[in-house]
């Protein structure tokens, strides 16, 4: 369900501003939420989120599909075929919330094949592109943070582009619950409606400490158990879910002075945290900045 320039985009905004079906949205970091099996215990549900942990082509594919949503819509209201009113206002937004969220969930899920490393690396090249072209020395250390040093960056310079999968944007229509899918403009109310419903920022902060206390926990037993390799799945799982938790923090809106302190509390809980994987701290700085622009724009 491709929306190009032409009079057929006045027609698809007619025709989501119409009685559709809603339909669920869910971005690429709520979504590892739903990965394990929540009745089995704490360790093993997080090491079976680490090995369920999904492959970044979808994601990748999907904000792509996302961007382009935006692309046709700024075109067509530079050319005057449409105008702009609160839904369409509100459906940027959402699909602006969307795009940052499968950025940031690319850089916290490790890659699961070489396609998926190669579309990572796609990412990675585009945030150094960005980053030189910023001229800002804070954004480009960050972004060595999260995506490796010049070594790495000649390595990935070197790999060919990731083929992402096609997109069925009628997939979000039949999505399973926690199941994040592409949604066009035909959904559009459903993007209004799920950037109108606050998510509770402290509820997801006090789920990420309580699992990054976890985490503390499980390494201070691999001294003393025989074979630390045994929770080696289930703090990296628990370390992906925690971190997605902080990341969805960073990219959604503060609507109030207590989200901007959950944000600052999420800087503030990884900022000592040490023994955390680096790229995955600088991740979340990145998503609180992604936020950031977006809240600024209501």
């Amino acid at each position: 369900m491709k929306i190009s320039n032409n009079p057929d985009i006045a027609a698809a905004w007619r025709s989501a501003a119409a009685d559709l079906p809603l339909a669920g949205v869910v971005d690429e970091l709520e979504a590892l939420e739903f990965l394990g099996d929540e009745d089995q215990s704490g360790l093993r549900r997080c090491a079976s989120v680490w090995r369920e942990r999904p492959s970044l082509l979808p994601i990748r594919a999907r904000a792509r599909f996302h961007a382009a949503q935006i692309q046709d819509l700024l075109m067509a209201l530079g050319a005057g075929t449409l105008t702009v009113d609160d839904l369409k206002s509100d459906a940027v937004q959402a699909w602006a919330i969307l795009i940052n969220a499968g950025n940031v969930a690319t850089m916290l899920i490790a890659p699961r094949s070489e396609a998926d490393y190669r579309a990572r690396a796609d990412l990675r090249r585009a945030l150094r592109h960005q980053a030189r072209r910023s001229g800002e020395p804070h954004i480009a250390h960050r972004v060595s943070r999260m995506c490796g040093d010049d070594f790495v960056a000649l390595s990935e310079d070197g790999m060919r582009p990731a083929r992402l999968p096609k997109i069925l944007a009628e997939r979000c229509l039949s999505a399973a619950a926690g199941e994040p899918a592409a949604y066009p403009v035909a959904m559009a109310r459903s993007l209004q409606l799920w950037l109108a419903t606050p998510v509770d920022l402290a509820d997801v902060f006090d789920g990420a400490r309580t699992l990054l206390r976890q985490v503390d926990v499980w390494r201070r037993l691999q001294g003393k158990i025989a074979d630390s390799s045994l929770l080696d799945d289930a703090i990296r799982g628990a370390e992906l879910l925690a971190y997605g938790r902080l990341a969805r923090i960073g990219v959604c809106r503060a609507l109030d002075d207590d989200d901007h302190a959950v944000k600052q509390a999420a800087l503030d809980l990884i900022a000592p945290r040490a023994r955390d994987p680096d790229p995955m701290r600088a991740a979340i700085e990145w998503a609180v900045e992604l936020g950031r622009t977006v809240t600024d724009r209501d």
